[in-house]
């Protein structure tokens, strides 16, 4: 489902803003609950409010709706956080007021949150489960719905005096990439000031009908000053694309998509794939097929084959090879690599790094009889 939202972005002075770019395919949005107390947060976010306690977002997306009738907004997502400290997956547990697109908005700025990574027992970073907190303040003051409404993009103050842009947008999710940065791209586009740290930021940016990125805006970055937002611009406007047949039907409003890239110092750059958004799996009634028959004259009827592939260009698995299976020796991996064969990833992982031109490990398991 796509849903018009509208992006307030903190600016140094009124001045129109350049519409971003997306495409995606649409959030699904599942039933939002909105009674009983609100559950407590691991870390609060604030969008355009001024609480002391909440981090302050330099670009909010607002529902429409609830913008043009000056309505403040609770919301707290439930986050899958990796070890990176980014969000792969939210979902809403609670919205107040419900049915004023809080909760979908609060999706939209999934890309942005980057946090701090959970440490387990031994020091090192673990995946977690974190409650998010965002706060939807009402601008009030010298604002235009008009303006939205007109698609002027005009800026107003509020009333604290921070200018902030004003858009009216297309948000779409989770983009199918028709071309993105490879390995080696990321490692080029490591900005000489980044100091060799890890670097965080996001673009977002406008999606032509011709699935081109352009006219890129500094959505996030970490740390700041170091190069690392200028460098993710450049590399979403120069590498990444959506299909065209995507982009082409959205574009009565602006049409956004966010690039979240995650810099590595090219020294330390580790060009394993280890969130691949999978687009094409395994059949499982192709595996009876390649089943090995080493493994029917031992009696099993099941197996984990494991294989090594690269990524090509296209997200297609080329150059698979056999790793040990389990139980190994048995034919499960010379399988695995036939299977993975017809497999496809999304040509940018869910943990912003590349995918093209790096190499993954992939465990698939084989049943006689399918499934």
């Amino acid at each position: 489902m796509l849903a018009l939202f509208l992006v307030l972005a903190a600016a140094a002075a009124p001045e129109p803003a350049k519409p971003p770019a997306s495409t995606v395919s649409p959030v699904t949005v599942s039933p939002i609950p909105s009674q009983g107390p609100r559950p407590p947060a691991d870390v609060k976010l604030d969008m355009g409010g001024s609480n002391d306690d909440e981090i302050a977002q330099p670009v909010v997306i607002w529902p429409a709706g609830a913008f043009q009738t000056r309505k403040d907004g609770r919301v707290v997502l439930r986050c899958d956080i990796d070890v990176h400290g980014l969000a792969q997956r939210c979902s809403v547990i609670f919205e107040a007021p419900a049915g004023h697109g809080f909760g979908h908005a609060a999706q939209e700025m999934r890309p942005t949150f980057k946090l701090p990574p959970t440490l387990g027992g031994d020091g090192q970073p673990v995946a977690a489960v974190k409650n998010i907190s965002l706060f939807f303040k009402a601008p009030q003051g010298a604002w235009s719905v008009q303006d939205f409404l007109a698609g002027t993009g005009e800026g107003r103050a509020d009333e604290t005096g921070m200018a902030r842009a004003l858009q009216r947008v297309v948000e779409l999710d989770d983009p199918v990439w028709t071309q993105a940065a490879s390995f080696d791209d990321l490692a080029a586009a490591y900005p000489a000031t980044g100091g060799g740290e890890e670097g965080y930021a996001v673009a977002r940016c406008r999606v032509e009908r011709t699935g081109a990125i352009d006219a890129c805006q500094t959505m996030k970055e970490l740390p700041e000053g170091r190069g690392f937002g200028d460098a993710a611009l450049r590399l979403a406007m120069a590498r990444f694309r959506i299909s065209p047949q995507v982009a082409s039907p959205f574009h009565r409003d602006p049409v956004l998509v966010d690039v979240a890239v995650r810099f590595q110092p090219p020294a330390k750059l580790d060009r394993t794939v280890m969130a691949p958004v999978w687009l094409a799996g395994v059949d499982p009634k192709a595996t009876p097929q390649v089943f090995p028959p080493e493994a029917v004259a031992a009696g099993l009827t099941t197996g984990r084959g494991i294989t090594r592939c690269t990524v090509g260009a296209d997200g297609t698995m080329t150059n698979c090879t056999p790793e040990p299976g389990e139980p190994d020796g048995l034919g499960f991996s010379e399988a695995a690599a036939k299977l993975a064969s017809g497999m496809k990833m999304n040509l940018w992982g869910s943990d912003a790094a590349p995918v093209v031109g790096g190499t993954v490990h992939i465990p698939i398991r084989l049943n006689l009889k399918g499934g």
